[in-house]
């Protein structure tokens, strides 16, 4: 087996001063051999000058390929259309909500979104208009959230907002935002402007509760908000 060589000792190493010193010594001036050394001390510092500037290169290479596989995990945890985390990445740090949960005996809170009558959203202005409308209501949660909270696209028309290290109780004041918010904004996907409203389930996770759990209660909490009457929320029992 071949012994892979450290390219990093070539550059600027004792090797190529040694030899440039030997060329040098005035006692070495009479040698027959001197010329042919010097040859070789030439080649040899261009293949020095040559794996530095590849190892450079690979340098170079190896530190685009970690910004690329870090661009195409963040792109992974992306929904292109509104830009917010996806279905993927709101699990994984709900996940490891649920984690330090137990650790500390902290609760968090998911808040379930979805937008009322968005079929007919669709149906009376057009499909780019309904895809309009997501990414504009997109913006309306950011902005009711924390920077600590994490706001998703849970998948067609439904949103998520993970409340981490807050209670039930404490995370209304958010989903009543929400509420507000939505119910205030004039959606200029059209004009005149599309005016919707929310419905919110809400649920407190608390150990042992599984995330699985936690989740279906939502579900739960927010069909029970659409068959209340819409634009509201409901608490999981």
């Amino acid at each position: 087996m071949k012994k892979q060589v450290d390219t990093k000792n070539y550059q600027g190493n004792s090797d190529v001063e040694r030899f440039e010193k030997i060329i040098a010594d005035i006692r070495h001036a009479d040698n027959t051999l001197l010329e042919e050394f010097t040859q070789l001390s030439d080649c040899y510092k261009m293949l020095v000058q040559q794996v530095n500037k590849l190892s450079d290169e690979n340098d170079q290479l190896k530190t685009q390929l970690v910004n690329m596989v870090r661009s195409l995990d963040l792109a992974s945890r992306v929904d292109g259309m509104t830009g917010l985390a996806n279905r993927r990445d709101i699990m994984e740090k709900i996940d490891r909500e649920a984690t330090r949960s137990q650790r500390h005996g902290r609760p968090f809170t998911i808040l379930l979104i979805n937008v009322d009558d968005f079929k007919s959203v669709n149906d009376l202005h057009g499909y780019n208009s309904g895809d309009d409308v997501l990414v504009e209501i997109s913006r309306v949660l950011m902005s009711c959230v924390r920077n600590e909270d994490v706001c998703a696209r849970w998948g067609g028309e439904e949103f998520m907002i993970l409340l981490p290290e807050t209670s039930a109780e404490n995370s209304l004041q958010v989903a009543n935002k929400v509420l507000e918010a939505t119910f205030m904004t004039e959606f200029k996907a059209n004009k005149p402007g599309i005016h919707i409203t929310v419905s919110i389930g809400v649920c407190e996770h608390n150990p042992p509760q599984t995330v699985h759990e936690c989740i279906s209660r939502v579900n739960q909490a927010l069909l029970h908000a659409k068959q209340g009457g819409k634009n509201r929320y409901i608490i999981a029992a």
